[in-house]
């Protein structure tokens, strides 16, 4: 299986210009708990509620996300392994950004993504 046959592909778009506080509101009404951050079409970092946690709700969300090469990518051609989902487990990550052979961001994976394949199968 390959990841853009799970992923989202209706996922909350961010920008590094929002400011925390609307950017947990927004997590909160949409039931979310991370979102890519884009510019410009192009992935340029990942933020997670708990990021937004331990940081101030006045900061631009450029000063709290997690940068390109602190977090994992995905291309949505990439094959949904049992290396990747150990992985997943082992670092308890909850979701990852996904691109396409542009660098454009096309969806999320996220573990509730996979249990929904994995649950309809």
């Amino acid at each position: 299986m390959k990841v853009k046959e799970v992923m989202n592909k209706d996922f909350i778009k961010i920008s590094p210009n929002d400011i925390g506080g609307e950017v947990v509101q927004t997590l909160y009404k949409e039931k979310k708990n991370y979102a890519p951050v884009i510019e410009d079409g192009k992935l340029v970092g990942w933020i997670t509620a708990l990021d937004l946690l331990i940081g101030c709700k006045h900061s631009k969300i450029e000063d709290l996300m997690l940068l390109i090469d602190e977090i994992k990518i995905l291309k949505e051609n990439d094959e949904v392994t049992d290396e990747l989902i150990d992985e997943i487990i082992k670092n308890e990550d909850i979701a990852y950004p996904v691109i396409n052979d542009r660098d454009e961001v096309v969806g999320t994976l996220s573990v509730f993504d996979l249990l929904k394949y994995y649950k309809n199968r």
